[in-house]
């Protein structure tokens, strides 16, 4: 059947190049200046991924403290996804554009500021700001490059544009790296004075791509409906169109699931609110009266968990009772009777989660893990590499024994230490002496401030340490010029007060944090490299058939680190953002399939979807302050996992035998 709305002498949809409307416009002009809003964000996300690491070392975070970087970002896009879709809708393309250029421009300009007033949430609101004005480029961006050419090149549209953000993930780790681990010529960090900068050049940049949006040709171009959701709107006084059939059990399913996604983010976020205003003590008594597990001790520090977990399970039984009498008045005109798009938005949750963990780990990952460097590789004032001086684990020995003796402290060096804990620290250790305390807590809180303490100034003093039984490397160290490495000292000198509480495998030769940071501008080389090949191959292969492969490849990989193989292990986390490269756009372009003129509207609830970055990152973290950062990835290796299961069956979900396909089958 011919087209109605072709221009004649159009050339016909199997003739089109990717960039050629059904009219016969060409918008590759279009799609390269949109194209280079990809390559922002990407710049954006490479310097949050580095930042995390600074702020752990300068503001004495924890792994799970500084992943709130990250939970800031995401929920920029959790607080501005259906705003932005909603101005999308009434501004058009051009215009939601222009106002998310110059949202990002008042988060990048706010870290002058922000770095004057020096506190954590200074930092955080501006990361949060810069994120909403992304949501609003991601919202009009992804769907509008699979809309400009022939719909059977919309997965390999949005994959060529997303390789500019492999681009910008390169670059934005460089940036970060050099300003945000930068030294003064005496080796002290400056990157708390300098962390403004990219930022503002950021700025300065999106205001001037904003003045070139302006004047440029954006086209309204309309998404095919291949569905009919829009006959509720256009043909509401015709005759009934043909009833696609909804799966119901599938569609209900799928809906709590996201309805679990969303509890899951409120729940994190009444946390973090709660934590800040110390409301533990507060909700004890509420606490205590849930009924929970006899083994389970209610104290102020877990009460928090216990009534927020309660609130979730209430929550999520309620959301199962409404749900079934949603699903029974859900028809074909709505989004969320679609599978394949509402498995799309949990597929996106659930894939943003594990990239956003995988990057923002990956400095820990390269300072901790790998195997020990070669010994030839060390020389004095070395910026790339040193002895590897974080605690471990593995290096507790003794928890409750040391607890005892830091919160009783009846010599120099026990004392010393005690003065330097955190005040939450002493409390936790309290606790545990008590027998109301979690080992593992303690372990967490006296890794964090011990890491912090060995990696200042030399603890040494002869008094302090003159009934310690010295080991003879550590005089070796003490008495050579300038004591040696101060963090490598102090870990020896901890090791000798403490032989049966604390433990330290020296001579492991690691990569310096600015190493690290480096390393992770190689692992977006490959997240780029499968960006351009994936795009390639989207022109030949199927859509669905790539996402469900690549990710059974990604979740092996997961599964080889998380069995810590040595340096397989290190190799298969760069091999990681290599195969995860195409998830994002394949996951977009398959989930607002056919939709129509709700194409924008079911964009931005995928962008929400995003939010799965703040969700997860956390837990992730809280696995490797457990175990071990290896240990970590068995986060994202769940996530991977059904991510493949979306993508092998996405045909069944969408009632289409691939993106390539000519339109939808059964059910019309």
């Amino acid at each position: 059947m011919s087209n109605p709305n072709r221009v004649p002498g159009a050339p016909t949809t199997e003739k089109q190049g990717m960039f050629v409307l059904e009219d016969g416009r060409n918008v590759a002009f279009t799609f390269i200046l949109v194209s280079s809003l990809f390559l922002l964000w990407g710049f954006c996300n490479g310097m949050i991924d580095v930042m995390d690491k600074h702020f752990q070392e300068e503001l004495k975070l924890s792994l799970s403290q500084s992943a709130w970087v990250q939970f800031a970002h995401w929920m920029g896009y959790f607080l501005m996804s259906i705003p932005a879709g909603w101005l999308a809708t009434r501004l058009g393309y051009k215009g939601g554009i222009i106002a998310g250029l110059l949202l990002v421009a008042l988060g990048g300009f706010w870290f002058i500021p922000a770095t004057k007033i020096a506190a954590f949430w200074a930092f955080l609101l501006g990361v949060c700001v810069i994120a909403s004005g992304l949501t609003f480029l991601e919202t009009v961006a992804n769907p509008y490059t699979t809309v400009l050419g022939p719909p059977r090149y919309a997965a390999a549209r949005i994959n060529t544009a997303q390789s500019c953000n492999g681009i910008g993930w390169i670059l934005g780790p460089i940036a970060g790296s050099a300003f945000f681990y930068s030294t003064d010529a005496a080796g002290r960090s400056t990157g708390s004075q300098t962390l403004w900068i990219p930022y503002a050049g950021v700025a300065v940049g999106v205001l001037l791509l904003a003045i070139i949006f302006f004047f440029a040709p954006v086209p309204e171009v309309k998404g095919k409906d291949e569905y009919d959701v829009d006959e509720e709107d256009n043909n509401k006084d015709a005759g009934a169109p043909a009833v696609r059939h909804v799966n119901r059990p599938l569609s209900y399913f799928l809906l709590l699931g996201n309805v679990a996604a969303l509890v899951g983010m409120i729940v994190l976020i009444l946390w973090r609110t709660f934590k800040e205003l110390e409301l533990g003590p507060k909700l004890v008594g509420l606490a205590s009266a849930i009924p929970h597990p006899s083994s389970l001790v209610v104290h102020a520090e877990n009460s928090i968990e216990v009534v927020l977990a309660a609130g979730a399970c209430l929550a999520m039984a309620i959301a199962a009772v409404v749900l079934v009498r949603v699903i029974k008045r859900l028809t074909h005109h709505s989004i969320w009777s679609h599978e394949h798009f509402t498995g799309a938005t949990l597929a996106q949750f659930l894939y943003v989660a594990a990239q956003c963990g995988i990057f923002a780990f990956l400095v820990n990952y390269m300072v901790w893990e790998p195997p020990t460097l070669p010994a030839s590789w060390m020389n004095e004032g070395s910026k790339w590499v040193e002895y590897r001086t974080a605690f471990a684990r593995t290096d507790f020995k003794d928890v409750p024994a040391l607890a005892k003796k830091l919160t009783a402290p009846a010599e120099p060096v026990s004392r010393f230490l005690a003065d330097n804990l955190s005040e939450s620290t002493r409390n936790i250790l309290t606790r545990l002496n008590e027998g109301i305390g979690s080992e593992t807590a303690a372990r967490v809180a006296l890794t964090q401030d011990l890491n912090s303490l060995v990696g200042k100034g030399s603890i040494y003093d002869a008094q302090r340490f003159s009934g310690v039984a010295l080991s003879e490397k550590t005089r070796q160290l003490l008495a050579q010029s300038g004591g040696g490495s101060h963090a490598r000292l102090n870990r020896l000198l901890l090791a000798d007060a403490y032989p049966r509480e604390l433990a330290f495998q020296d001579g492991v030769i690691a990569a310096t944090n600015k190493l690290a940071a480096i390393l992770a501008s190689v692992g977006y080389v490959f997240f780029f490299l499968g960006r351009v090949t994936g795009a390639a191959w989207l022109r030949k292969v199927s859509a669905h058939r790539m996402l469900g492969l690549y990710s059974v490849i990604n979740a092996t990989l997961c599964l080889l680190v998380f069995l810590k193989l040595g340096w397989l292990s290190v190799l298969c986390v760069f091999l990681c953002y290599f195969f995860m490269s195409i998830t994002f756009p394949t996951i977009f372009a398959l989930g607002i399939f056919g939709l129509g003129a709700r194409t924008k509207r079911a964009s931005s609830f995928i962008v929400m979807a995003i939010v799965g970055g703040a969700l997860l990152p956390p837990v992730m973290g809280a696995v490797a302050e457990h175990y071990d950062m290896s240990r970590g990835f068995i986060v994202p290796l769940i996530c991977f996992l059904f991510i493949a299961m979306y993508g092998y069956g996405w045909p069944k979900l969408s009632r289409v035998e691939a993106l390539h396909g000519v339109g939808a089958s059964g059910g019309h």
